[in-house]
């Protein structure tokens, strides 16, 4: 099991965003958080990542609190190479002078050997399409282009799960559809996927369970095919 989430409650000042949320998530799961906005998703996210603490209740992951995750600076490093986060503004994690910089720059801080560096820069460039780019400058790239590169930097560490927060955003409809194809490559390859999103209709056929929030601080977890038979449950999903 990669994630358990117990009594799990957190709000802004007096208000509630989440509150007592209880859920697990298995190894390889691709699991899609889907709610209104102001639900709570993005706070979750940014719980498991390690950004935000809890107000009560606990996140375990591999069966150690999160807490104990990031008690330190080693145990934290290791938590962020087995937990990778794709921003939906990709533009806060993108800093380097080069793409091929900015790919090699968590296998860097790992202290990896330079030849496994360059292996792996290049398997992840090649992975997304953008080996051309590899000299470009991030920050002048398309939209798309920006987030392809914030996925290779992302995938370069070799994380065993991956939070997506939004990434269908801002992408036409046929990126979107290049990018639901990389992830389900990476969840055939064995990565656990934890993605925000508000296209049911788009995932539907990737995804293998659901997160589903609502403004009653309500959380539910179903599988993609108790959605499918329930039907109050998919004309809910499909409003999102």
């Amino acid at each position: 099991m990669e994630f358990e989430v117990k009594n799990l409650s957190f709000g802004y000042g007096k208000k509630d965003v989440l509150r007592d949320v209880n859920f697990n998530i298995d190894d390889n799961e691709y699991l899609c958080l889907m709610g209104p906005n102001g639900s709570g998703k993005s706070t979750l996210m940014q719980i498991m990542s390690g950004f935000l603490k809890a107000k009560h209740g606990e996140v375990l992951f591999q069966g150690k609190p999160l807490n104990t995750w990031l008690a330190d600076d080693l145990t934290k490093k290791t938590y962020h190479q087995k937990v990778g986060i794709l921003f939906q503004n990709v533009d806060i994690q993108l800093f380097n002078s080069s793409v091929y910089e900015e790919v090699a720059f968590g296998p860097k801080q790992m202290e990896l050997p330079a030849e496994v560096i360059a292996q792996r820069v290049n398997d992840c460039l090649a992975l997304l399409g953008i080996t051309s780019l590899k000299d470009r400058v991030p920050y002048h790239l398309s939209g798309g282009e920006k987030r392809k590169v914030a996925l290779a930097s992302v995938l370069a560490l070799n994380p065993e799960v991956i939070l997506l927060d939004e990434p269908l955003v801002g992408l036409t409809e046929a990126s979107r559809l290049e990018f639901l194809q990389l992830f389900a490559k990476l969840h055939q390859s064995g990565k656990t996927l934890i993605m925000i999103t508000h296209y049911y209709n788009q995932i539907k056929n990737y995804a293998s369970d659901f997160l589903i929030f609502d403004e009653n601080y309500q959380v539910i977890k179903r599988s993609a095919e108790e959605i499918r038979k329930n039907e109050h449950l998919l004309e809910q999903v499909q409003k999102f």
